[in-house]
């Protein structure tokens, strides 16, 4: 069973300044402990054509923190807070993360005040499927 949370990758990926953060932080204790990854980003999710009730109440184009662990998968519902959460099953890691191809543009802020530097554009890329 695949759990997620989802939202505009706008706000996923460009503006929750926690997400970049602790998506870094799971991955470096992953490779520590040498756990396999059971977490991704998955953009424009194909998942998604089966939760209207979700893809009404969401701007596009969307991102899904997809994983197999149900217990961190609420947690981050509760860290990012202005996200969607499901679940679903999928007979196939691949059918799971299946992607509609969309290309990401976010505009950059005329004035940044917070005191540490903007994150690069792609900062995702190394939680994208394989």
């Amino acid at each position: 069973k695949y759990h997620f949370v989802v939202a505009n990758a706008k706000f996923m990926l460009d503006e929750e300044e926690h997400f970049k953060e602790v998506m870094g932080e799971r991955l470096r204790n992953y490779v520590e402990r040498k756990k396999e990854q059971d977490f991704w980003l998955v953009i424009e999710p194909k998942f998604l054509n089966d939760f209207p009730a979700i893809t009404k109440r969401l701007g596009r184009p969307a991102v899904a923190l997809v994983s197999t662990n149900a217990p961190w998968i609420t947690y981050m519902k509760l860290r990012l807070d202005r996200v969607l959460e499901g679940s679903f099953e999928a007979d196939s890691v691949e059918r799971a993360l299946a992607s509609d191809p969309v290309e990401l543009k976010f505009q950059k802020p005329q004035k940044w005040t917070a005191p540490y530097t903007k994150y690069e554009f792609g900062w995702w890329e190394p939680f994208l499927p394989p």
